[in-house]
Order: C-alpha cells, then structure tokens, then sequence
C-alpha cells in the first residue's frame, strides 16, 4: 500500500502478520494444486483410486478460488488496520474447509465404490 492512502500506518508487526497469513492461504493453494495436477493428469504406472481426476479438479479448483480470495482478504485486513476499524469477516476459513470436506467425502467414496 503506498502512503498517499488514506488513514495511518499500521504498526508493522500487524502489517508483517498479515502478510505472513497471505503467504500461508498462498502456500495452502499451491499443496492443493501439487495435489490435483498430478491426480487429474493421473501418475504414470500407478492404479488410482475411481473418480480420481474428479478429485485432482476439484483440489486445483479450490487452489484457484484460494489465491484470490487470499489476497482480497489480506488487502481488505491491511485497509482496515490502516482505518483503524474491525477487521472484515472473512470467508476463506468457510471456503476451505467445505472445499476440502467434500474432497475428502468424494475420495471415501470413491475408494468405497471401487472396492
């Protein structure tokens, strides 16, 4: 954020936990896609599990909904510190831990049905 926006600096040691929390959903995003490209695209010689391309798309596609909202969170937390007001509620717990519950639902089953 550059210094020309409105409200006062926030004390750095919230600035630099904000980022760090970004670079975490960032992190969590890439183990979801390096989970996903390789169970879409299916591993040479390996026998997977049923529906394991569905589940591979399904992880990439929570990596690619997380990044976003990521950075929307981290930016709407920064002007808020900056205003000096609460900071926003934020979805991305939510999204998470739905998108990562369904993804576990769907391998169960899928290792269920193909017994």
């Amino acid at each position: 954020m550059s210094d020309d926006e409105p409200g006062h600096e926030p004390d750095y040691r919230f600035s630099l936990a904000n980022e760090r929390t970004l670079l975490a959903w960032v992190r969590t995003s890439f183990g979801l896609a390096a989970l996903g490209i390789p169970l879409a695209g299916g591993i040479q010689g390996v026998a997977l599990p049923g529906w394991h391309r569905e589940i591979g798309l399904g992880a990439i596609a929570l990596s690619v909904a997380i990044a976003p909202i990521a950075y929307r969170r981290w930016r709407r937390a920064q002007e808020a510190m900056r205003l000096g007001v609460c900071l926003p509620r934020d979805p991305l717990p939510a999204v998470l831990t739905v998108g990562v519950g369904l993804l576990f639902t769907l391998t169960l089953l899928s290792g269920i049905v193909t017994r």
